[in-house]
């Protein structure tokens, strides 16, 4: 008799687990997984046009039913912490990975072997990049522009205690590193490079942060590379542009910890930086080349003290962090993004710049981008 109770219970309790979740789904109208940062599959299809059956309907089906099952959101959040507190993993498909102390990084492949010295150039190529850079600041000079190299830097070379102590390291110096070495010693082109002031700054401040977005420098981090950036002009140019303050902002503390699988969250009290009174104005029916791509962008100061010109080709480390505040010092200032670097000469010619930066991330190296840009500009 009890052996008979017990298998009518566990008959009822596995239709209650297939049927709850397959009722439940039917009164969700989630349209994004927030926990996943994606949007959830469209309804299925039985027929793809009057009268005729959808041939990709099981696929469709299959999509939609395992993005809208009930509870998902629940299995999901719970299966996210078990995979983090007990193997320390993401459990979806994300280039991340956690540090000794739960520490976000981002963990791209090729992120990786730059931050273990696993992939140096040689002599031979770090010689061509360098007389490619020399070739590009010559024809600069002849039409009046004064070029420069701005080197960016990576979480794990700020922060290489954040990483697991499994990721070894060969030698003390990278692939950047070399980079940034050959343009300095073998080019008259100025290279700005804060790395050591972003790792003095951690002294006092997260100049990348702990647990927020793991590919970027903070408000913090991003204002000394502006300091450094400005010092390094102001020091080679007669102008003497103004600098920004920290009175020139409004500056609060936030917390900007990410959350992960949308249930997970550790507090990352951060700066945030906001301009006081911003005086550049976005002009874009001033923007030449370039124009075809929504990323570049024009401002028009008219309060600065110069009529200067400045030209940035970069990528989001002054996009999104630097770009408004470089504004603010010069009378125009024009941004396009790293890939047009292959329209150097148009670039040049079209806009005429006193000044222009050719910018670069750690893991966005473009120093094969600067031989072919040279090599086209020596063509013509």
């Amino acid at each position: 008799m009890l052996k008979k109770v017990s298998t009518i219970i566990f008959i009822v309790l596995f239709f209650l687990m297939i049927a709850v979740p397959l009722t439940a789904t039917f009164f969700q109208h989630e349209e994004i997984a927030v926990e996943q940062n994606r949007p959830l599959a469209p309804m299925f299809r039985v027929c793809d046009r009057p009268g005729h059956f959808n041939p990709s309907f099981n696929l469709e089906f299959e999509d939609w039913i395992n993005d809208h099952i009930g509870f998902r959101t629940l299995f999901v959040n719970q299966n996210g912490k078990m995979r983090y507190y007990l193997v320390g993993r993401f459990s979806i498909d994300r280039p991340m990975f956690f540090g000794p102390e739960g520490e976000l990084n981002y963990a791209s492949f090729e992120y990786i072997r730059d931050y273990q010295h696993r992939n140096l150039y040689s002599e031979e190529y770090l010689n061509k990049a360098a007389e490619s850079l020399q070739d590009l600041s010559d024809y600069a000079k002849e039409k009046g522009t004064q070029l420069y190299y701005y080197q960016c830097w990576d979480k794990p070379s700020i922060y290489p205690e954040y990483l697991p102590k499994t990721i070894l390291q060969y030698g003390e110096k990278s692939k950047t590193d070399g980079i940034v070495q050959a343009f300095q010693e073998k080019t008259d082109v100025p290279v700005i490079s804060p790395k050591e002031e972003l790792i003095k700054g951690k002294e006092n401040y997260e100049t990348y942060s702990v647990f927020g977005d793991p590919t970027h420098w903070t408000h913090r981090g991003a204002y000394l590379g502006y300091l450094k950036l400005m010092e390094e002009i102001n020091r080679r140019d007669q102008n003497n542009y103004y600098v920004l303050k920290e009175d020139d902002y409004t500056i609060t503390t936030t917390d900007q910890g990410m959350y992960l699988y949308g249930s997970i969250h550790k507090v990352d009290l951060l700066e945030r930086f906001e301009l006081k009174e911003p005086k550049a104005k976005l002009t874009p029916d001033h923007i030449t080349v370039g124009k075809e791509d929504s990323r570049t962008l024009f401002y028009t100061n008219d309060e600065a003290d110069n009529d200067s010109r400045i030209v940035l080709v970069g990528d989001s480390y002054f996009y999104y962090y630097i770009l408004d505040d470089i504004a603010e010092s010069f009378h125009e200032t024009i941004f396009l993004w790293g890939d047009h670097l292959e329209e150097y000469k148009e670039i040049i010619d079209g806009y005429a710049p006193d000044i222009l930066i050719i910018e670069n991330a750690e893991r966005e190296d473009r120093s094969g981008s600067l031989i072919q840009t040279a090599e086209k500009l020596n063509l013509h």
